[in-house]
């Protein structure tokens, strides 16, 4: 009881305190206290009814939130963590029962302050917003005059592209017309393996939640035409993915410059030949997969998309099924731009035979994956989504099939739950509720860490169990600021966000391309400049460190997914 007494005093003196001042404490600087590097939460900020923890760096006993008008409104104890994540014993606090709306930040005595973060029941949909939109300010092929961002040039790329080499349709040197698509990550090629897993995930979110989309949502040229922008951004990759697709069904792996342009180059300079580079079953096993998706989803709105993206993905599988492994490309195909390299296309045929599978009710497309006893004529194990393995959300759709094979459909559904209750387990192990241990932080941890959020969420859809879709947002919690580094790792949201990325466009324009969201930690630190072996410290804010601080289209495909689950209906 005394304990009790001396605590509600201690409160109440500190209370005082900080009201006598308030002003200069709540815009403490660094030189007086580390503000928010040593007390980590979610700098976007938490929904009313949903989890919310800080964790400070050093040792301590408790914490206080303060709410705008400097007045303490809430004491909680912090708790010891021996924490995977950062290989650090972490102090946790939990103060998931405040639920009233407002700005808040959180003071831990001899520590520090937090970041502000707000509490609200519409507080992801900035990050859907910006995440979403990020994909106009990657458009090729465009003049670009943003007022929102300031970001402008010319027109880009009004030549691509042109054949790198002969092949049974095409001789070297002719021109292709494939103006259009995104330009994949800080550079300015284009990618058949990238645009499709973006796309595919675009339009699987809307499938889950297409009350979240609606028209002029994104402010972008096409808001105002009747139609959700999502699925108006969408098209953009789209309509690009056709024009790399031969008569015979094969699909062209890239699109890119023999030279990578200097990191400071506007797209408009980059007038370099741009090449279309040989042709992948894996990339078009995607495509027939993603043009499946396509063609689903816009069946009832757009039936001369959906009959163009039908015939495509057929045409596609007419290659795959007269083929094997084939990938027409060498390393001279790489000197201006990287490969998404691959030695095997076995998920992606598992992937586009699902679509088709569902898109058609033809049972052969699935039978030419799974035998009569409905297990895979190759071995296969699910992962989450990523360039190199998109067939989780082809299982996925087959499981939610109710014309499909039954007996199929639960042992897809019992692949995705298994997969999904190993992520659920390591984020009950992790004081950052994070799915990465130390040791796991590589290229595009950010990435893989919301693909493990999509698998959950997935799993959300076919197992009711709450904890699936907690356990995929403290993924996204992580990469908002609640981690050891305190960034929020998508430009535009937080306090301590990105500001320089390596992007060719935001070097030559001086302006963020707000939403863009970057790799993060990778222990490999390919590019020299982050530490190496770090863990979630191996993370660098500098324009050199392509391996910890690039973009990429697939990255944020899987930032609007998870924020698609977790933003409000848009009123």
């Amino acid at each position: 009881m005394a304990a009790k007494k001396w605590g509600l005093i201690i409160i109440i003196m500190i209370n005082l305190v900080f009201s006598c001042f308030a002003s200069s404490l709540w815009g403490m600087d660094s030189a007086r206290e580390k503000t928010g590097e040593e007390v980590f939460i979610n700098q976007v900020g938490y929904l009313t009814n949903a989890p919310k923890f800080v964790i400070s760096a050093k040792a301590a006993g408790e914490f206080v939130i303060f709410d705008e008008k400097e007045k303490s409104i809430f004491q909680g104890a912090l708790e010891p963590f021996a924490d995977p994540t950062s290989m650090q014993t972490v102090w946790r606090g939990d103060f998931s029962s405040q639920k009233i709306p407002g700005v808040y930040r959180i003071f831990i005595p001899e520590v520090g302050w937090s970041y502000p973060f707000t509490i609200d029941h519409a507080v992801y949909n900035q990050v859907l917003a910006l995440g979403t939109r990020y994909y106009y300010l990657q458009r090729c092929g465009i003049v670009l005059n943003d007022d929102s961002s300031g970001l402008s040039h010319p027109l880009c790329h009004r030549q691509d592209g042109v054949m790198a080499r002969a092949d049974a349709f095409n001789q070297k040197g002719d021109i292709i017309p494939s103006m259009g698509g995104w330009h994949d990550a800080g550079d300015y090629g284009k990618y058949t393996t990238t645009t499709t897993v973006t796309v595919a995930q675009l339009l699987a979110a809307y499938q889950l939640w297409p009350e979240k989309f609606v028209d002029g949502q994104f402010g972008i040229p096409e808001s105002g035409n009747g139609r959700p922008d999502l699925l108006d951004e969408a098209r953009v990759g789209i309509e690009w993915l056709f024009t790399m697709q031969r008569p015979d069904g094969a699909v062209y792996h890239k699109l890119s410059g023999r030279y990578w342009p200097n990191i400071g180059t506007s797209p408009d300079f980059d007038r370099q030949p741009r090449y279309i580079y040989g042709i992948s079953t894996a990339d078009t096993g995607k495509f027939a997969a993603t043009m499946a998706i396509v063609a689903r989803v816009f069946q009832g709105m757009d039936p001369d998309l959906a009959e163009r993206a039908e015939q495509a993905a057929k045409k596609a599988w007419g290659f795959l099924a007269e083929n094997e492994f084939i990938w027409d490309h060498s390393g001279f195909d790489d000197q201006g731009s990287g490969a998404y390299g691959t030695t095997d296309d076995w998920p992606d045929r598992i992937w586009a035979a699902m679509e088709l599978g569902v898109l058609t009710g033809d049972d052969s497309y699935v039978s030419a994956v799974i035998n009569e006893e409905n297990t895979f004529r190759r071995p296969y194990q699910p992962t989450p989504i990523s360039w190199s393995d998109g067939a989780l959300l082809g299982l996925f759709h087959y499981a939610c099939e109710e014309g499909g094979r039954p007996e199929l459909s639960a042992e897809l559904t019992a692949m995705i739950i298994k997969l999904a209750d190993h992520y659920l387990a390591a984020v009950d192990r992790s004081g950052y509720r994070y799915t990465l241990k130390f040791n796991e932080f590589a290229w595009a941890s950010n990435k893989e860490a919301l693909s493990r959020g999509i698998t959950m969420l997935l799993a959300a859809e076919l197992k009711a169990n709450p904890q699936y879709q907690l356990a995929a947002l403290a993924q996204l919690d992580f990469v908002l600021g609640f981690n050891p580094l305190s960034q929020c790792y998508v430009a535009g949201l937080g306090t301590k966000t990105v500001k320089s990325p390596h992007h060719r466009l935001v070097v030559a324009s001086s302006k963020s391309v707000p939403g863009l969201l970057v790799g993060g930690p990778n222990n490999q630190a390919e590019s020299g400049v982050e530490p190496r072996d770090r863990g979630p410290f191996s993370y660098q804010d500098a324009t050199p460190s392509y391996s910890s601080n690039e973009t990429a289209i697939d990255y944020n495909a899987a930032l609007v997914f998870v924020a698609s689950a977790f933003a409000a209906t848009p009123e």
